[in-house]
Formats: structure tokens, C-alpha cells, sequence
């Protein structure tokens, strides 16, 4: 079972999604996203139908990326809970909502170009996500 956050947390979900017709139906994704979790950062790289691969990075490696989802250990847990919970988010619960809900967002990037690249593919970034409801998660 893949403790969160961590590399194997995320190649387990990379490894669901690019198996979920879910995620492979909603059109390529090309882009290099990021994912911020307290002191921890990882890079996913997206190209065409799959996730190809994931890293973990220095935090300060985030300004390189298109764009990164930037979320507290606890708000991480609740979107990930939620997902299990749900086989998916709900609607209170994708990361489009979360991020005109919260104050600042939680789409961070360095360029607004970039960053317009998560608008683009948000909804096959939510389905790579939601694969994470067949992933045993333990916190860490």
C-alpha cells in the first residue's frame, strides 16, 4: 500500500490511469505538471494518451514546470478521501473548483501562459487523479 506523498503514490496512480479509459478518453494531455505537498514536490509528465512519467523534485523545480497544484498535506488528504470515497470527486472536490474556491488558488505557475495549460487539460488531469480511488493509500 503507497504511502502519500511519495514516488510510488504516484506511479501506482500513473499506472491506473494510463490503464482507466476514464482518463485515456478525455484527448491528449501534453504538458509537465507539478504536484506541491508540504515540503515535498513531484513532476508528472503528461504526453499524448498516458502520464509517462513522475519525479520527485526540489521544490524550487516548480517555477520550471507549466503549472502546479500547490495544496496542504490536510487539504491533499480531504481531496484524496473524498476521491475514495466517491470512486471520484464530487463536485465540491475537482481541482477546478478548488481552485476558484480557495483564496489564492491552488494553480500556481511562474507564467500565465503556462499556467492557461491546466484550464486546457483540467478535465483529464481530474480523471488522472480520480484513478487514485483504486489505489490503497496509507498518509504519511
Amino acid at each position: 500500500m503507497p504511502e502519500f506523498p511519495s514516488i510510488e503514490w504516484f506511479e501506482a496512480v500513473r499506472d491506473s490511469a494510463n490503464a482507466d479509459s476514464q482518463f485515456t478518453s478525455q484527448g491528449t494531455v501534453n504538458c509537465v505538471m507539478g504536484a506541491k505537498v508540504g515540503d515535498s514536490a513531484f513532476a508528472l509528465i503528461f504526453e499524448g494518451f498516458e502520464c509517462a512519467s513522475v519525479e520527485a523534485i526540489p521544490e524550487g523545480a516548480l517555477r520550471d514546470l507549466d503549472f502546479y497544484i500547490d495544496l496542504s498535506p490536510t487539504e491533499w488528504r480531504e481531496l484524496l478521501d473524498n476521491i475514495s470515497a466517491n470512486g471520484g470527486s464530487d463536485s465540491a472536490h475537482t481541482l477546478n473548483t478548488l481552485d476558484l474556491t480557495m483564496p489564492t488558488g491552488c494553480v500556481k505557475s511562474d507564467n500565465e501562459l503556462r499556467r492557461a495549460a491546466f484550464f486546457q487539460y483540467h478535465l483529464s488531469l481530474q480523471a488522472f487523479f480520480d484513478a487514485s480511488a483504486s489505489v490503497e493509500t496509507t498518509y504519511a
